[in-house]
């Protein structure tokens, strides 16, 4: 069995569907009773599940385990005091670890971030170079580097084979566009807003350098590398996980209006005079190619491509 915790978020939602899908036993924890009925209709296992509730480790199975991937966390993007940023994504990754641990479970993935990067300036990133970060996110970061600290230490004392996949920003059709605040507004990835425009058939402005890049992931592409980690016997440390190249935000707008135009294709419009991105980031991923036998299948034009089929799929209705 493969148990899940933090199984109802957009990752999550994608590889519990995909593992039953190729007969996997898996077991997907959350605390989204909406998703919960979800995963049932699609004949995955689910249970409720807080991972700061220590009453919530008891109803779990101890036996029959062979890896716990923790995807739970409170993320840069919900508006959250500091000390509860720490409960679930520090102290949560602890009590996680503790189950394990006592029950000799000794596979564990901790989904992490490559935020903590944010402060380094140089044209290729690996694990190699430490994590340099400053901004409004930085208590979130360091949440994550303590829990991260808490997997490194479980691996030295328990002998556990514990990863910490740092996941770069990552792209995917899911069942809502934009991050809901708690005042109810919503703040839209630029990504997400470019496809909207190209639906519409609008211009579409890209600012600044095109000179960047950012290298992000495909969300298919993640979920085969979890579940490579998930099957592998003695890989543990940390992980970049990311496609390994980059698109400039002026190749992102053209793939986009290609793709998704519907009555009249948008017009990519450059407009150096304004201030886009301020730094791209790459990432060195061959520790992961070569620890898991993995190599990402999703291009810049085979994701869009592909992230259209799984809206089509869906009867996704943009919100206007």
């Amino acid at each position: 069995m493969i148990i899940v915790f933090g199984a109802t978020g957009f990752v999550g939602r994608y590889l519990c569907i995909n593992l039953k899908n190729k007969g996997k036993d898996v077991l997907a924890l959350g605390r989204s009773k909406n998703v919960g009925e979800f995963f049932k209709e699609n004949g995955v296992n689910f249970q409720y599940f807080d991972a700061t509730n220590d009453d919530s480790y008891d109803a779990l199975p101890t036996s029959g385990v062979e890896c716990v991937i923790n995807l739970a966390a409170i993320t840069d993007k919900h508006e959250v005091a500091v000390e509860k940023l720490f409960e679930v994504n520090t102290i949560g990754t602890y009590k996680t670890l503790e189950f394990c641990r006592k029950n000799k479970i000794k596979k564990y993935i901790l989904a992490s971030v490559h935020k903590l990067y944010n402060d380094i300036d140089k044209e290729i990133i690996s694990e190699k170079d430490d994590p340099k970060y400053r901004g409004e996110y930085s208590p979130f970061i360091i949440s994550k580097i303590a829990a991260e600290n808490f997997v490194e230490y479980y691996n030295r004392d328990f002998d556990m084979h514990g990863m910490i996949f740092r996941f770069t920003g990552i792209h995917g059709y899911g069942e809502l566009f934009g991050h809901l605040h708690q005042d109810g507004s919503c703040t839209k990835s630029t990504f997400e807003i470019l496809i909207e425009k190209a639906i519409r058939g609008e211009n579409i402005e890209v600012w600044g350098d095109t000179d960047f890049k950012r290298d992000h992931i495909y969300v298919k592409d993640l979920i085969e590398v979890l579940e490579k980690g998930a099957e592998s016997q003695d890989c543990k440390g940390v992980y970049i996980i990311a496609s390994g190249h980059g698109a400039s935000v002026l190749e992102e707008a053209t793939a986009i209006a290609d793709t998704f135009a519907v009555d009249k294709k948008s017009k990519v419009i450059h407009m150096p005079e304004k201030q886009g991105l301020l730094r791209g980031y790459i990432y060195d991923i061959s520790k992961a190619k070569k620890d898991f036998n993995w190599e990402p299948k999703y291009a810049l034009t085979e994701m869009v491509e592909d992230y259209k089929k799984e809206m089509d799929k869906r009867f996704y209705r943009f919100r206007k």
